[in-house]
């Protein structure tokens, strides 16, 4: 039997859950029944065995744990795989249990689409096949020109490659195809779809000739709905291709999307925590050394902060379990280097290889004089050698650095109270609970408090003293500063603290007792933000739903639900829909003025046509936020439109 014949029933009684679970387990292939209860699961797996259970615990007349039990002591049931998924039974101790009656897969909601599919695929035996990045690092690597054809989404695709990149997907994993694609951006109209999608016409030529884009918009659009495409592909289970090899020129060159760069997102966007855990298990104790890989492929990735200095520290001398520290956020990364063979591991401490070419600059890592001797490069001893004098020539010093001659130096009006009071600091929070690193209490807890004790550390272990530091102490300083900013990156991420509270075993969560409004609105707030990020749209209406069930006064929480809404698919016939989101974002402004609600009411402005009343908003949300990537696109797609019809004009002037 294949994926696409196997049956799953959902057991939810929660209609809002259970619809957009169908819809995603559908459009992955399967086929799917609703119970609405759980006598109704229990009726309806007598009648006719599904292939797998999806089980809510908490549901009326027969709950989910009794449901398991039964179906556990008959023989007809006792294999049946079961998913549990739970938003009331959460922890390690429930997930034992669930264990101990055969449950494989325990998801606390809210949980990925990504995490879904593939337990799904764990609990139907889908064993045949790879998931979407194995494929295209095989590509890749082996530089493959041809087509791929496979089944994904319970449609069939054609992926096509020249010398190992793809350049064309025949029908979407999101979209329907590429015009569906253009049609849901608001590029192009109904009209021009339907006509596109005539005999004949779904070409790309048909849409410069319609003059719905010019040649250089079309070739960004279509990298645009390849890569994004690619991306979305990650979520799905495994599954087996088809190669038609094709013999082209090996110096055959086409603009492309940038596959390295694809890896990376398709693994930030759907992590695999458990397996990427195991890979930094095994390796903990080895050395990370460079390849000529990493020199290939690295000025393709644009890294976060955090990655670069991860970068920094792999000098081939120390251990990946020191670079990586604690957390769970380098492993994309990782499995990025991993993947496209840009790192090796070896036992003993090694000198990274030659880059084997002329080397002008690696982005992603601080520039210096002689990029090529990166390879061969000693780690930094301490803070001063970023500083040295030798470096710092007429007119280079930063403006806000005192005008000296020198760094101080131990010998050189150097304060041995300083380096007494940086040992007792480090071993007073170290091995220390993230609370007690603030000197906060779990119950007691405060994000004011918290801030003002994260702002103290940094200023008191802040440049100024590093730079009268050298050495020992100058490490134990930025142990210091490592371990404060992982203790407050964590607990100022509600749902990154809820964990952290669970791991600690307590019966108190963030702000009070479990069930505690404030918290609860901030968790599903959390939640809905990343899945609007994701373009889970369902998922963000369910989770920003709760957060304004929880909290009806807060602006921020009903500016994001209203967008969520707008910008829903499923919303784009119903003008009511619409109207009530445009009514929430309004209402939302007069709760509470935030940036995301002006950036919000500005985009619902700029595509009614109203573009100075657009500005205003975009203008007013960069006064509050100077950041909000949303105004700032929007100001700048105002631009572009404006240059457009400006070009326009002056075609028709001199046609």
């Amino acid at each position: 039997m294949t994926a696409m014949a196997k049956t799953i029933l959902i057991a939810d009684d929660n209609d809002s859950v259970a619809e957009p679970l169908g819809q995603l387990l559908q459009k992955a292939g399967y086929t799917t029944l609703r119970a609405i209860d759980g006598v109704d699961a229990l009726r309806q797996i007598a009648g006719k065995l599904p292939d797998l259970l999806l089980l809510d615990l908490k549901m009326p007349r027969l709950h989910g744990v009794e449901l398991l039990k039964k179906l556990r002591q008959s023989e007809k049931t006792k294999d049946l795989p079961v998913i549990v998924m739970t938003g009331v039974y959460r922890g390690d101790s429930n997930a034992a249990a669930a264990r101990a009656l055969g449950v494989e897969s325990y998801l606390e909601k809210p949980f990925r689409a990504g995490d879904l599919l593939a337990a799904v695929a764990r609990g139907l035996g889908v064993s045949n096949g790879e998931p979407i990045d194995r494929h295209l690092l095989r590509a890749f690597l082996t530089r493959f020109s041809g087509v791929l054809r496979f089944a994904i989404g319970g449609r069939q695709q054609q992926l096509g490659f020249i010398n190992g990149t793809p350049i064309f997907m025949r029908a979407g994993v999101q979209y329907e195809n590429f015009g569906d694609f253009l049609r849901k951006r608001g590029t192009i109209s109904v009209e021009e779809y339907a006509y596109y999608l005539e005999p004949g016409n779904c070409r790309q030529e048909t849409l410069v000739q319609m003059g719905c884009l010019d040649w250089p918009g079309l070739m960004q659009e279509k990298l645009s709905y390849l890569g994004s495409e690619l991306v979305a592909a990650f979520a799905f289970p495994p599954f087996t291709v088809e190669p038609t090899p094709l013999t082209l020129p090996s110096q055959m060159q086409v603009l492309s999307i940038n596959l390295p760069r694809i890896l990376y997102g398709g693994y930030h966007m759907h992590p695999r925590i458990e397996a990427w855990q195991q890979l930094r298990h095994r390796h903990a104790g080895q050395f990370p050394i460079l390849t000529s890989g990493f020199y290939q492929y690295s000025n393709f990735l644009g890294l976060h902060q955090n990655e670069q200095e991860f970068l920094q520290c792999i000098d081939g001398k120390t251990p990946l379990q020191d670079c990586l520290g604690a957390g769970d956020a380098l492993l994309p990364l990782l499995q990025t280097l991993i993947s496209l063979e840009m790192v090796r591991f070896a036992a003993e401490p090694a000198a990274h290889a030659d880059p084997g070419m002329p080397l002008r600059r690696l982005f992603n890592l601080p520039e210096v004089d002689d990029i090529s001797d990166f390879a061969s490069a000693q780690p930094l001893e301490n803070f001063t050698d970023l500083v040295a004098e030798s470096d710092l020539q007429a007119g280079e010093i930063p403006a806000e650095a005192p005008a000296q001659s020198s760094v101080p130096t131990p010998g050189d009006g150097y304060d041995l109270a300083i380096g007494k009071k940086v040992r007792q600091t480090l071993a007073k929070i170290k091995d220390k609970n993230y609370y007690e690193v603030f000197g906060l209490r779990q119950g007691e807890f405060s994000f004011d408090k918290l801030k003002s004790k994260y702002f103290a550390y940094t200023h008191e272990f802040g440049p100024e003293l590093l730079m009268q530091l050298s050495g020992e102490e100058a490490s134990l300083v930025e142990e210091i500063l490592s371990v404060v900013s992982t203790a407050y990156n964590t607990l100022s991420d509600v749902v990154k603290k809820e964990r952290y509270d669970e791991l600690l075993g307590s019966d108190k969560v963030g702000l009070g007792h479990k069930g505690d409004d404030t918290f609860q609105a901030q968790v599903q707030s959390q939640s809905g933000k990343v899945f609007i990020e994701m373009e889970e749209w369902d998922n963000a209406i369910k989770a920003l739903q709760d957060a304004v069930n929880f909290d009806p006064e807060n602006g921020d929480y009903l500016a994001h639900l209203g967008w969520a809404i707008y910008k829903n698919p499923a919303n784009d016939r119903s003008a009511t829909m619409r109207e009530r989101a445009r009514q929430m974002i309004n209402r939302a402004l007069t709760l509470q003025r935030t940036a995301s609600g002006h950036a919000f009411k500005g985009w619902l402005l700029f595509e009614a046509g109203q573009e100075n009343l657009a500005e205003g908003e975009f203008n007013k949300a960069l006064k509050i936020d100077a950041r909000n990537s949303m105004a700032r696109k929007g100001l700048r797609g105002m631009q572009e439109k404006r240059e457009q019809e400006k070009k326009g004009l002056f075609r028709k002037m001199f046609s």
